[in-house]
C-alpha cells in the first residue's frame, strides 16, 4: 500500500523519512533523508506525470486520455512545473536550436518544432 503523508497529523509540520529497511535481510538505516523532489508531488501531479510519460507528452494523445482541453492540459504542466520549481525552458530567437541540441539543453523534437517554426517566419 503506497501512503503519502506530507505533514504530520498532530502539529502538521513537514515529515520527513527517517528509516530505511531491506524487506529480505531486515538491515535498517536510521537517518533523516531529504525525499526527492517527486515524491513530495500531491496525488494528482504524480498521476498527470506518468500519464504525461506515457503517452511520451504528445498532449493530443493526453487530451483523449483525460478528456480534456488544450488548455486544461497546459495548466496542469504548469502547475506541475511549479510543484516541481521548475520553469520551462525556452530558446531564445538569437540562439541557435540545433547547438542547444548539442548541449542537450533541448530535445530532438524541440529542435525541430523550433526550426519549423522559424520557417513559417
Amino acid at each position: 500500500m503506497k501512503v503519502k503523508l506530507f505533514n504530520c497529523p498532530s502539529c502538521s509540520e513537514k515529515m520527513v523519512t527517517s528509516e530505511l529497511k531491506c524487506p529480505k535481510c531486515d538491515l535498517r538505516i536510521r537517518k533523516d533523508f531529504e525525499s526527492c523532489e517527486f515524491c513530495n508531488l500531491p496525488e494528482e501531479d504524480h498521476e498527470f506525470l506518468l500519464i504525461f510519460l506515457r503517452t511520451q507528452g504528445r498532449i493530443t494523445e493526453m487530451e483523449k486520455l483525460l478528456g480534456v482541453s488544450y488548455p486544461t492540459i497546459k495548466a496542469k504542466i504548469d502547475s506541475l512545473l511549479k510543484n516541481l520549481n521548475l520553469s520551462p525552458i525556452t530558446i531564445e530567437e538569437e540562439h541557435d536550436p540545433l547547438e542547444a541540441l548539442a548541449e542537450g539543453k533541448i530535445s530532438v523534437d524541440e529542435a525541430v518544432a523550433i526550426l519549423k517554426q522559424r520557417k513559417k517566419k
